[in-house]
């Protein structure tokens, strides 16, 4: 600090008023500029456990995580709760719930502990968690919801434009005989993208009762079974999937029925896997869903002064593949 002050040629308490973003001491606009970028010069990182027990003001933010750790590219909601934060000076601590109740609620318990500044629940895929009685803090909740207890603020994916814009694409592309593979009936994402898809068919004067619709569980497998069965009963044109991977069972079951895709059957996915969906041949359209960009919302509503909005939905990005094409027109 001493070095920052004689380079910004201020006194070190001035350094510190700064540092601290002591709004209640008047400093000038311009004084406080060269403290910053003297700061940054010498590359200066306070203290920040100093600073925090000076202020009492945690700068940790917890990060409760079901099967993040498990679902790497879920992992990009974490990273974009860390680029939101760390420049104002926070940090995350991740706990990554157990399968047992006790076990979570202890280390919920012990994460609480350190002081937080703010509190998030993330889960994968977009669920209800269970949630234990927390700190007065900020909470945010991403791709989940509580199920039991009040509501806190959430930021979600935009399932339904996400299913909206893959269903537009295929319709776009030509196809009228569809069908949709989705993943759990009851599960609020399936819901979701199926809503999309019934207003896209729609959109493109395609009766939606006409769209054959079955159900499977997100898994390779289930894709490639449901596929087998739709191609043998009344062959579709196009098959707009659940997930990634069940779109990848899908093409397995084209290849299996000797057939080609996109030229005899074009196939859609959804989330935009990584080391997948361009990884396969052909590389697989598909919706992106903002995991990243979720995590940057969450950190922003941390952040923010005022309250957070109730519900959030961020957009999904449809990624144009060659596994989509026209149909054959003879």
């Amino acid at each position: 600090m001493k070095d920052v002050a004689a380079r910004a040629g201020v006194s070190q308490p001035t350094v510190s008023f700064v540092l601290n973003d002591r709004r209640d001491v008047s400093v000038a606009a311009a004084t406080r500029a060269r403290v910053l970028q003297a700061a940054k010069d010498l590359n200066f990182q306070p203290n920040r456990a100093a600073r925090a027990l000076r202020s009492n003001k945690s700068y940790t933010i917890g990060v409760i995580a079901k099967r993040i750790v498990s679902e790497p590219y879920a992992g990009q909601i974490v990273l974009g709760v860390q680029q939101a934060v760390q420049p104002e000076g926070y940090v995350c601590f991740v706990v990554e719930l157990s399968e047992s109740r006790d076990a979570e609620d202890a280390a919920i318990e012990n994460l609480v502990a350190q002081g937080l500044a703010g509190l998030v629940y993330a889960a994968p895929g977009p669920e209800p968690i269970p949630v234990s009685s927390g700190p007065d803090v900020r909470t945010v909740f991403v791709n989940c919801w509580p199920e039991n207890g009040p509501e806190g603020p959430q930021i979600l994916a935009d399932e339904y434009q996400g299913g909206r814009d893959a269903a537009a694409a295929v319709f776009a592309a030509g196809h009228h005989h569809v069908a949709f593979l989705g993943g759990t009936k009851d599960d609020y994402a399936c819901k979701e993208r199926e809503r999309g898809l019934v207003d896209a068919a729609r959109s493109a004067n395609v009766d939606p009762a006409r769209i054959r619709r079955e159900y499977g569980d997100y898994h390779v497998h289930s894709g490639y079974e449901l596929a087998l069965k739709v191609l043998a009963e009344d062959r579709p044109t196009a098959l707009i999937c659940g997930n990634d991977r069940m779109a990848v069972g899908a093409l397995m079951a084209v290849h299996a029925a000797r057939l080609d895709c996109p030229n005899d059957v074009s196939i859609v996915g959804f989330d935009d896997q990584p080391d997948i969906a361009d990884q396969l041949h052909p590389p697989l359209a598909t919706v992106a869903l903002p995991h990243l960009k979720m995590g940057l919302a969450v950190g922003a509503a941390l952040l923010a002064d005022e309250e957070p909005v109730r519900r959030r939905l961020i957009p999904c990005t449809y990624i144009a593949r060659e596994s989509l094409g026209a149909p054959r027109t003879s």
